[in-house]
């Protein structure tokens, strides 16, 4: 009797464990028989999976979750993921996977490395924290400036520099990125 596994990735506990302290809801959807993907639902402590999914089966899976409103995170890397990854919201496919799964993802991540999924995701929501303070900063600017500038209470070279120096401070924050 010969039985026949796939190893875990390394970091795959771990970087699930991260995904839910980030307030992820983790699933795992997945063609293989019943018993492995149970055994990998356990390992890595994911309560909701589903085994022996065809193509249909996870794209149902994913359009019941947009129909309760949730935002659909997929992570794939074969053919069979091709369609699941195109209808969510946000997709990634892994480097080692095929042609269409990389076609078919908003995103690709180079590496096999689970942990660089979850600094993507936090990079990600960092990045939209800045732009959302940009944005109210350009917002409030602009709802004080422009009207002053409108009743002529501010001289046309002051609102030059403090647009100018408005550009700035947006520019500065968004380099806070770069750490």
């Amino acid at each position: 009797h010969f039985e026949f596994a796939d190893r875990l990735c390394d970091n795959a506990v771990e970087s699930v464990h991260q995904l839910k302290a980030l307030g992820i809801e983790v699933e795992l959807l997945s063609g293989d028989e019943a018993g492995v993907v149970q055994k990998v639902a356990d390992q890595l402590k994911i309560d909701r999976f589903e085994a022996r999914c065809r193509p249909q089966d996870k794209l149902t899976r994913i359009q019941a979750l947009q129909a309760q409103g949730r935002v659909v995170a997929m992570v794939g890397d074969g053919v069979n993921d091709a369609p699941v990854l195109a209808a969510a919201q946000v997709s990634l496919a892994m480097g080692g996977g095929t042609q269409l799964a990389h076609a078919s993802a908003d995103m690709l991540l180079l590496s096999e490395q689970l942990p660089h999924l979850v600094a993507a995701v936090v990079t990600s929501r960092r990045t939209l924290r800045i732009i959302r303070q940009n944005l109210v900063w350009a917002l409030v600017y602009n709802l004080l400036a422009l009207p002053l500038a409108a009743a002529g209470w501010i001289a046309p070279w002051m609102a030059a520099i403090g647009m100018s120096s408005s550009s700035l401070v947006v520019v500065a924050n968004a380099l806070r990125l770069r750490h």
